[in-house]
């Protein structure tokens, strides 16, 4: 066997080399931020969806509206990534072009980080640039928008950085813990998996300083963060609705296959982590296992194999994507090592040519869509409907409503409740049949009856297609505490009128009596055949 050649900086003869040498590294990270903030731009007030975004959107609007995250409404990630955006808001705005340049900004310093990384492995700039804007070109568009996994990328590529650079910043252990603990305040599962790759990546470099270190920078932001909650008086509430309810209400519907609901612009990432493991299993074939006892290469492999675990219980494509930022630089060592740098011209051109052709044409098509679509004003700003389904018409009728009017959104829209600016008045934004339990539908229920003087409803979301198309492991789209919810929002209100996809109710005979039997219901379910039901879900 082999051994694997060592990746020193190239040699140079002179201060002048030198010098052009620096100035390519500094060049190449520069054109990977900037590339990184051309292909986030286009998509900087586009709306593609009205879901996974306006949870963290619509909590910051109540947040700065004075409510208090986990006591006056449910949520079930972690406090980290809504302080980051409400301390963003309070700054720059509550607009979506605020929100968006924060989304910009993380993307393309994420981007910086997975360039550093692959040239730390590989020393080669022009290959880690172009692995790194190729994940950004693959990633962006339709998910260019404020979502947890973004920030937490940015901080484990943060600690990838710290661990993988050549030893000697004595602060690099502290900053790694730091930055792990942050991953998982903001996304608890990736955060946990990040947690566990650093951890076993200081071990193996037997020394007990930086050990400790790294748990010191990890429980510094934890016990602040603890301290917080504490401080607000929602400790236990927190520690209810982060750790326990996911267990028991998330991951069970979440499962769906490897690379699902891809796109051409994805396949790549999709291809990712089988591309890996094949030249992987290469490069143990021609060193051996003595390969891995590189600490560069260890590191590298544990925090790939936290980015593929990251991806699941839901290893949709658009998860991979936003995971797979932490597995670049195995693949740039990789490469690196399969084709030595003076015979890679071939093979990086075959690269750019697939990421064009693959992976930026539909891009592009994705940015002609947004520039051509049709705009609307509203609270967040004039924003660019993305889907011709109702919504653009359904936001101008919503900004003609009284201004002291609520509006509750059903199922899962709270985006509308933020470009709106109205006032969602249940706890809980989403009402997702085995996602939420009974008693969530109940309470919303009474709350609904109490204080909505309209009811959106999003009838595509409700129907059992959606969650059949969406959540194949769930196994009843349609629960009794659903049904029951939908005939008592029938009786209480009536169509005022249809969206395309979109029903706006206003408020009739709507009372507290109506929600007695959902929780009734759900008791029955276990025994009563579902067909003896005269309830019918949302066609």
């Amino acid at each position: 066997m082999t051994p694997l050649s060592e990746k020193p900086e190239p040699s140079s003869h002179g201060d002048r080399a030198r010098l052009s040498l620096g100035q390519a590294k500094w060049l190449s990270g520069l054109l990977v931020v900037l590339g990184a903030g051309l292909l986030c731009a286009p998509f900087m007030q586009s709306v593609w969806g009205i879901g996974d975004e306006g949870i963290w959107l619509h909590a910051v609007d109540r947040m700065m509206d004075g409510q208090i995250l986990y006591r006056d409404f449910f949520e079930f990630h972690p406090p980290l990534g809504f302080l980051i955006l409400y301390g963003w808001t309070g700054m720059f705005g509550s607009s979506l072009l605020a929100a968006r340049l924060l989304v910009m900004g993380t993307v393309a310093m994420t981007a910086w980080l997975s360039y550093a990384c692959c040239r730390a492995m590989t020393g080669r700039s022009g290959l880690s640039l172009l692995l790194a804007l190729a994940w950004v070109a693959a990633s962006q568009g339709d998910w260019t928008q404020v979502n947890h996994h973004w920030f937490t990328s940015l901080f484990s590529m943060i600690a990838l950085w710290a661990l993988l650079l050549p030893a000697g910043g004595k602060g690099r252990p502290f900053l790694a813990g730091m930055a792990v603990s942050a991953a998982t305040l903001i996304t608890t599962h990736r955060g946990g998996m990040v947690v566990l790759a650093g951890l076993v990546a200081i071990l193996l470099r037997r020394s007990f300083k930086a050990f400790l270190a790294y748990c010191l920078g990890g429980m510094l932001l934890l016990i602040a963060t603890l301290a917080f909650l504490w401080w607000q008086g929602t400790l236990a509430q927190a520690f209810d609705q982060v750790l326990l309810y996911p267990v028991r209400h998330y991951s069970n519907i979440q499962a769906v296959p490897f690379g699902a609901f891809s796109s051409p612009q994805q396949y790549l990432l999709v291809a990712l982590f089988p591309a890996i493991a094949a030249l992987l299993a290469l490069a143990i074939h021609r060193h051996g296992l003595a390969l891995l006892r590189r600490p560069e290469w260890s590191t590298a492999l544990l925090f790939a194999a936290a980015g593929l675990w990251g991806c699941f219980p839901r290893p949709d494509a658009v998860h991979i994507a936003f995971c797979a930022a932490l597995a670049l630089p195995l693949l740039a060592g990789l490469i690196d090592d399969a084709v030595p740098a003076g015979r890679t011209v071939p093979v990086l051109t075959l690269c750019v040519g697939v990421a064009l052709l693959v992976t930026l044409w539909p891009w592009f098509l994705s940015a002609r869509n947004i520039a051509s679509a049709p705009r609307v004003d509203s609270h967040a700003g004039r924003l660019a409907i993305a889907r011709a389904d109702g919504t653009h018409e359904l936001l101008v009728r919503l900004t003609q409503l009284p201004a002291t009017d609520s509006v509750f959104f059903y199922p899962y829209d709270p985006m509308l409740a933020y470009v709106s600016h109205r006032r969602h008045p249940a706890r809980f934004d989403v009402l997702l049949p085995e996602y939420s339990p009974p008693d969530q539908y109940a309470d919303s229920c009474l709350d609904m009856m109490r204080r909505a003087q309209w009811v959106v409803v999003d009838v595509r979301a409700a129907s059992p297609a959606f969650f059949r198309a969406f959540f194949p492991a769930l196994k009843n789209p349609s629960p009794p505490e659903k049904l029951s919810f939908e005939a008592a929002l029938e009786q209480g209100f009536f169509e005022d009128a249809r969206y395309g996809n979109f029903r706006l109710l206003r408020r009739a005979a709507a009372r507290d009596a109506l929600c007695a039997g959902i929780a009734h219901e759900a008791k029955l379910a276990s025994w009563r055949p579902r067909q003896d039901s005269n309830l019918r879900p949302f066609a």
